[in-house]
């Protein structure tokens, strides 16, 4: 069984996420100068999300990528979805947490090396992720729940 603190933490924490990359793909395509973000050295939202790199295989964007990806980890980590105790579905969890945290990894390296710029709420994604990832993780290793 998962550690009681998991539904209580992880649900807020891909609600979050979901409320962020829901933004940011609202923001896309709107006005992408619209972000309350700063938009001048280090920290420029619009130069990350105006991006090449912030569309995946040419044709989605990566904040669309990221709602699509919250939607899924939120009906992993319902409270109904701990309670099943589930193989496939603590599977699935494990394996959208780690598909995540590479993916963050994937990002952080483009906006540091390629973009050279940081954008404030893909970063608070990149911390929900990371955080959703240490949780799903903690609860893995704690209850052996019928991974086989």
């Amino acid at each position: 069984m998962a550690p009681r603190w998991a539904a209580a933490v992880t649900l807020p924490l891909a609600l979050v996420g979901l409320a962020l990359s829901t933004y940011l793909t609202y923001v896309h395509y709107s006005d992408p100068r619209a972000l309350s973000c700063p938009d001048t050295g280090a920290i420029n939202c619009v130069k990350v999300t105006t991006s090449p790199e912030s569309m995946l295989f040419g044709f989605l964007p990566v904040a669309l990528a990221g709602a699509l990806y919250f939607l899924i980890v939120t009906a992993l980590v319902l409270p109904s979805a701990w309670r099943a105790r589930s193989a496939v579905v603590a599977q699935l969890r494990i394996a959208a947490a780690v598909a995540g945290i590479g993916m963050v990894c994937y990002l952080v390296y483009v906006e540091a090396v390629k973009v050279h710029a940081l954008c404030l709420y893909c970063t608070g994604v990149h911390v929900v992720t990371f955080l959703l990832f240490l949780a799903i993780l903690a609860t893995w290793v704690a209850a052996p729940v019928q991974r086989r």
